[in-house]
């Protein structure tokens, strides 16, 4: 199995169109079984297609250059956690070419309002792969050091949002430094998580955000804050940076994560 986890910064790149054009091309090509994305921004007075989703939701028109390039059919779940920049719902999404037993989506965080930009919504969808039903969570968490935010409270939230033994898979974007805040990143594996990066037999730096970015303006480290965890050890053969300029062309001010396992 195949998964890719990557906060797009959707509508604040420049040359979106082009990096929206490398994203698809890399989807295509390398047929993951869940993708999920951070920060997939809409214009909240643009004219709704369906449901909650407006036109140039950002994880729809990424479908659409899709099509360019594959025949696979795609399943795609997007939410709104909050207001962004003043003018964009920003949401989570997951997008799969497995079909979707169930979906969910849901605030893991005390704050629920969309004006409230700690407020965290997430989306989980659970598939049937080789047998067994697997939960997956596009997660975008708050800054450890967030006031009125708990992380641990926040994660235990999510794993809990379900009563069965499913294997869970949390993919995203949480604000935590593995290198910088080796306590914070111990905190969300004291929840019972695994770390698919330490799991895997292969892996790279791990380094998802190299420069200094909104939310860590002054920090200009080389950052590991974008993970795969899972609430079971499994067999992890490959975790891989992607979109770094070194492995495929940049698309955001995040690097994506790309992970093959075996279950």
């Amino acid at each position: 199995m195949k998964l890719l986890t990557i906060n797009v910064h959707a509508w604040l790149e420049e040359n979106q169109m082009e990096k929206i054009d490398i994203l698809a091309k890399d989807i295509a090509e390398k047929q993951y079984d869940v993708i999920a994305m951070q920060e997939v921004n809409q214009l909240m007075n643009n004219p709704v297609i369906f449901d909650d989703i407006r036109q140039e939701n950002y994880g729809w028109v990424l479908l659409e250059k899709l099509q360019e390039y594959t025949d696979t059919d795609y399943y795609y779940h997007w939410s709104n956690s909050h207001i962004g920049f003043s003018k964009y719902n920003e949401g989570v999404a997951i997008i799969t070419r497995h079909k979707i037993k169930d979906e969910d989506e849901f605030y893991c965080t005390f704050a629920q309002s969309v004006r409230t930009i700690s407020a965290r919504r997430i989306v989980s969808i659970t598939i049937n792969y080789n047998g067994q039903d697997v939960e997956f969570y596009s997660c975008h968490m708050n800054l450890p050091n967030c006031e009125t935010e708990d992380m641990g409270e926040n994660l235990r939230n999510i794993l809990n949002r379900t009563k069965t033994d499913n294997l869970k898979i949390l993919m995203g974007d949480f604000n935590t430094d593995a290198n910088g805040n080796p306590e914070d990143y111990q905190n969300i594996l004291n929840q019972g998580l695994f770390d698919t990066y330490t799991l895997a037999e292969k892996k790279d730096s791990g380094v998802t955000v190299d420069k200094g970015i909104h939310g860590w303006a002054q920090d200009k480290s080389k950052k590991r804050i974008d993970y795969i965890f899972c609430t079971k050890e499994i067999k992890v053969k490959e975790s891989k940076v992607i979109f770094n300029g070194k492995n495929k062309g940049v698309v955001s001010d995040h690097f994506g994560i790309e992970v093959e396992i075996e279950i």
